[in-house]
C-alpha cells in the first residue's frame, strides 16, 4: 500500500479538524483584504481610464488583473477546503463549534495581514526617505 493511500484512509482526529477549521479561517482572513483591494484597484483603473482627455487611454494592468484573479481562486480553494473540514467535524461531533473557531482564525488572519501591511508600508517609506536624502545630498528631518 502506498503512503498516499494510507493517508487517505486514516480519518483525522477531532482536535486536528478543529485546528484545520481555525487555520483555514485564518488563511481566509489573511487573504480577504488583499483580494478585495486588488479588485478595487482594478475598478479604479477602469474608472480612471474613462476620463476625458487628448492623450491615449490607459489600459488595465494585466499583472493587477492576474493578481486579483489568483487571489480570488486561492480564497475560493481555501473556502472549499474549510467547508470540507467543517463538514467532517460536524459528522464526528454533532454540536461542533465551527463558527467561533472560524471567526477567531479569521480575526487572527486579519491582524497578521494588518501587521504585515503596516511593516511593508513603513519599510517603503524608509526606503523612499533614504533614496530622497541620497538624491538631495543631506539628511532629511
Amino acid at each position: 500500500m502506498a503512503p498516499s493511500d494510507l493517508a487517505a484512509e486514516i480519518p483525522l482526529s477531532t482536535e486536528r479538524l478543529r485546528l484545520a477549521v481555525t487555520g483555514l479561517g485564518g488563511i481566509a482572513g489573511a487573504l480577504v483584504l488583499p483580494m478585495l483591494s486588488s479588485w478595487l484597484g482594478l475598478l479604479m483603473q477602469l474608472l480612471e481610464g474613462d476620463r476625458g482627455g487628448l492623450g491615449p487611454r490607459p489600459r488595465l494592468s494585466g499583472l493587477s488583473a492576474l493578481k486579483a484573479l489568483m487571489l480570488t481562486v486561492l480564497l475560493a480553494f481555501i473556502a472549499v477546503n474549510w467547508q470540507k473540514a467543517a463538514g467532517e467535524l460536524r459528522q464526528m461531533q454533532a454540536e461542533a463549534p465551527i463558527l467561533g473557531s472560524t471567526l477567531a482564525g479569521f480575526g487572527v488572519g486579519l491582524v497578521f495581514w494588518a501587521v504585515y501591511a503596516l511593516a511593508i508600508s513603513s519599510l517603503r517609506a524608509d526606503f523612499e526617505r533614504a533614496r530622497l536624502s541620497r538624491r538631495i545630498g543631506g539628511l532629511l528631518r
